[in-house]
């Protein structure tokens, strides 16, 4: 603007000087100007928002009202209000007004003026003397497009991109503008990287420079892995150990490392037999980085195969990896089946571990030798051989051996028959009781066996003596 003036400090002063009485106030008073309009403000550019104001002193009347009127040429800008200003009074109005670039004329004129005397009279002024004395003054205001406090017309480097306005002319860029085509890259990072600061994609690939990681390749814009190979020419675009080729075939994400989300890399997923698009491969609600990290096999929903999945075995507190937790020769899944602890080789405490007892969850029983359902404490014939236990312990048999001698015969029925059920063979003729028809007669089994042997014999000495023949008469 012209001085660039923006503060206080000039006051445009209407002064009014009342010289006579009220009959002759029309023809005896006359308006005194003293200097103008002024602007808020140290600096100020185009495009400011600042306060346009001067001064109103009430010399001459008891009081004065008006509303001052400001133009910016013909446009009304705005009013105030003075509101019985007393004499020797000032009063400072203003309105607020957005400042236009160049050159331009600011006026005040007073409308609506009221004045009354000392008896509250209206003194009366015509229109043509109050507009005969109202205030100008013009103003030139230049732009500050960088924001710098320096105005265009001064400043060599409007848009303060870093290139001076001549070279921007000569760039055919725009010099109030530091991106002129709008890329998100200023004009002078592009002219110093050798791109096209008129155009927001210098390669024309599709991609704006701000975006585009090869802007000058338009055969290239992205590197997902940052290998500074371009998704184009590199073939594992995310460098996860899966090339892109394989990611299509399985239906990852080339441009993703992790596919599923689930903490392991597809390349890594591919190595451990998992789907890289499923975060939990094996579905036994454990997903798959975890299952790595604690031991179990993620494609397999029971991990050891004791009949439970890994994940009831994490809720259950057995172990996912070991058939059976407690070492007792049963797995976990027949333990729960059968209701005994798997964390105790014996459930029922009576010294009997799970697999040995037939009855694991009873602390009485552990053993039933003749596969009745009744334990042996409680069976009273626990060999089932119709003898029972009190009558086998008299006569010495085994109570948990129903055929205690192995001759084949049941001790009972030994017992009725009259033969030893601890002798096999009663009456020691060297036929089990078993097989013999008559256990109680010993056959004469000697003369036999005599008879037998003699035979044998026999045969033996006919044989040398006809190798003996036979030697003599080749010679």
């Amino acid at each position: 603007m012209l001085n660039r003036v923006k503060t206080g400090g000039l006051i445009v002063a209407l002064c009014f000087f009342f010289l006579h009485g009220t009959a002759a106030f029309a023809e005896g008073f006359h308006f005194v100007v003293s200097e103008g309009i002024r602007i808020s403000g140290e600096k100020v550019f185009a495009g400011d928002k600042v306060k346009i104001y001067t001064v109103i002193v009430n010399n001459d009347f008891a009081s004065l009202s008006a509303e001052p009127a400001f133009y910016a040429g013909d446009t009304l800008i705005g009013t105030a209000s003075i509101n019985e200003l007393k004499f020797e009074k000032a009063q400072q109005v203003w309105v607020e007004y957005v400042l236009p670039y160049g050159e331009h004329s600011f006026q005040m004129r007073l409308t609506n003026v009221l004045a009354k005397d000392t008896q509250g009279e209206v003194i009366s002024i015509g229109d043509q003397q109050v507009a005969s004395y109202q205030t100008e003054k013009i103003f030139d205001f230049d732009r500050d497009s960088d924001g710098d406090d320096i105005g265009d017309k001064e400043d060599t480097d409007d848009d303060n991109d870093g290139l001076s306005d001549t070279t921007e002319e000569q760039l055919g860029t725009d010099p109030i503008k530091s991106d002129t085509d709008g890329d998100g890259i200023g004009d002078k990072e592009e002219h110093d990287k050798g791109l096209d600061p008129k155009n927001p994609d210098t390669d024309g690939d599709g991609v704006h420079d701000s975006e585009d990681l090869f802007p000058k390749d338009k055969n290239e814009w992205a590197d997902v892995d940052g290998d500074g190979i371009g998704d184009s020419a590199d073939p594992d675009d995310d460098n996860d150990g899966l090339s892109d080729e394989e990611e299509k075939a399985l239906g990852s994400d080339p441009h993703n490392t992790d596919s599923d989300g689930d903490g392991l890399t597809d390349g890594q997923e591919k190595d451990h037999g998992t789907s890289p698009t499923e975060v939990d491969t094996d579905n036994d609600g454990i997903d798959d980085k975890t299952e790595l990290d604690q031991g179990t096999n993620p494609t397999l929903p029971d991990t050891d195969g004791d009949g439970i999945s890994d994940k009831e075995e994490k809720e259950k507190g057995t172990d996912p990896v070991k058939a059976d937790t407690d070492g007792d020769g049963l797995n976990d899944g027949d333990e729960y089946k059968k209701g005994t602890d798997p964390f105790q080789e014996d459930t029922d405490g009576d010294g009997v571990n799970d697999l040995l007892d037939i009855f694991p969850l009873n602390d009485k029983e552990s053993s039933d030798t003749d596969l009745d359902g009744m334990g042996n404490n409680e069976d009273t014939d626990d060999d089932n051989d119709g003898l029972s236990d009190e009558e086998e312990k008299n006569i010495g048999t085994n109570p948990l051996k129903s055929d205690s001698d192995d001759d084949g015969l049941k001790d009972n029925v030994e017992h009725e028959r009259g033969t030893n059920p601890n002798n096999p063979d009663s009456d020691a003729d060297g036929m089990v009781d078993g097989h013999d028809r008559e256990p109680l007669v010993p056959k004469n089994q000697d003369i036999k066996r005599y008879v037998q042997f003699g035979a044998l014999a026999c045969f033996g000495l006919f044989i040398l003596f006809y190798i003996i023949y036979l030697f003599k008469r080749k010679k």
